[in-house]
């Protein structure tokens, strides 16, 4: 994988770190102040993306399998592996409002096919169409 182009802040999952609020929060001093307030402990916010923190993610309450499976594996995406897609990225409905977990398989696939740095051109564009883009049945979500 190549490093310094961006795509440290692309998670073996599919995840684009570079949207979190947890990275961000390096730009941003009062969204740094509200995420601890909301129990993320100060000492990982920001947050350096996954790759760079070796998959220690604020948000979770204990270690990243997905990234141990992957990094486990040797490999850089979970679309590298024969069992993909497996249940480390079965989507569930729960808190998919606030979490862009169900675009998992979608990003990994885009990268398979389009490639990394296309990935990385779209990726914001992708999740605020997930977190804010109105479904068009038989076109896809679609920005206002």
């Amino acid at each position: 994988m190549n490093k310094g182009n961006g795509s440290e802040l692309a998670a073996p999952c599919g995840i684009y770190c570079g949207e979190c609020r947890v990275y961000r929060a390096k730009d941003d001093p009062v969204l740094k102040e509200a995420l601890i307030a909301a129990g993320i402990p100060g000492e990982k916010v920001p947050c350096a993306g996954c790759r760079p923190g070796g998959g220690d993610c604020p948000v979770l309450t204990g270690e990243c399998t997905t990234y141990e499976c992957v990094t486990g594996r040797g490999l850089d995406y979970c679309y590298e592996c024969g069992d993909f897609p497996c249940p480390h990225l079965n989507p569930a409905a729960d808190r998919a409002n606030v979490l862009p977990h169900n675009i998992k398989v979608f990003n990994l696939c885009y990268i398979r096919h389009q490639g990394l740095a296309a990935w990385l051109e779209k990726a914001p564009e992708i999740q605020r169409k997930y977190f804010a883009g109105k479904m068009s049945v038989g076109s896809g979500p679609q920005l206002e």
